[in-house]
């Protein structure tokens, strides 16, 4: 997908937009640079809100989790210019949770949601 489809896509969706940048806050926190204090992983809300996306990105393009996922970490590098430790942390994360290792904890957050 072009850099210009992939920007107006960001710019037309606030789910996307909250995935995109919670994706760049978590890349540049790992290294004590531009993001200040976020954590080891994806907080709940934005694990769920990350999965979701994959899934419906993947529905729609008839893509795997993982190629959305790298879609995903292109598109928060490209807009936030990740250097590569930056983007070795995220493009890991969000493989993570297209890897089912946060379907515990969005589970326990959707739980939350739902009471």
């Amino acid at each position: 997908m072009s850099f210009a489809m992939s920007a107006y896509i960001y710019r037309i969706a606030e789910g996307l937009q909250f995935c995109i940048k919670a994706i760049q806050d978590f890349a540049y926190s790992g290294f004590g640079g531009r993001g200040g204090k976020h954590g080891d992983i994806f907080w709940d809300n934005e694990s769920y809100a990350i999965k979701q996306y994959l899934k419906m990105f993947s529905e729609l393009a008839s893509a795997t989790l993982k190629q959305v996922a790298d879609w995903f970490v292109w598109l928060a590098s490209t807009l936030g210019r990740f250097n590569a430790n930056e983007l070795r942390r995220a493009d890991h994360e969000v493989h993570d949770i297209a890897d089912g290792r946060y379907d515990g904890r969005i589970q326990k957050y959707q739980q939350g949601m739902s009471r």
